[in-house]
């Protein structure tokens, strides 16, 4: 590339701005550095230092009527999760233990499939907690079912 002295002087004027910028005094590190260690080593007194104050939690308690309640539907989709996962821990027992549970594990994973489904199908407007809990257990079943049928653990 080449330089010309016409784009230099465009630059120039920038550049001096620049300078000037940085050479103010009383703005740069060094200098308010130098305040400081001027001052000297004296400590600044601690005027009384107050506590802070205690707060009381149930102050606040008027605030917990705004807290959502839940209705039925959703205590008992919760309750189904929760036996579904409570299947899936006797599920992955079956598989730690003998050769042989491998019937009663694939019986265990066709019914945790098909309360799934039926739990998937059954409550279409859950709550996007609940749904995405119903979701993922959903791709769990799945990807579990296609293992097994695969022989990953004959």
């Amino acid at each position: 590339m080449m330089i010309r002295p016409d784009q230099i002087e465009g630059v120039q004027p920038e550049q001096t701005q620049r300078k000037d910028k940085v050479r103010q005094p009383g703005n740069a590190f060094g200098d308010i550095l130098n305040k400081e260690v001027a001052r000297g080593d004296v400590p600044a007194k601690a005027q009384g230092l107050v506590p802070p104050p205690i707060v009381n939690p149930l102050i606040a308690a008027g605030n917990v009527g705004v807290v959502q309640r839940t209705d039925d539907n959703s205590a008992q989709v919760a309750g189904q999760v929760e036996s579904i996962l409570d299947k899936w821990d006797n599920y992955a027992a079956t598989l730690a233990g003998p050769q042989g549970g491998l019937k009663s594990a694939y019986a265990t994973l066709d019914e945790i499939a098909g309360e799934v489904a039926a739990l998937k199908g059954g409550q279409a407007n859950l709550a996007p907690e609940l749904k995405s809990i119903v979701d993922e257990l959903e791709t769990l079943t799945a990807t579990e079912q296609f293992k097994f049928n695969r022989g990953d653990y004959v």
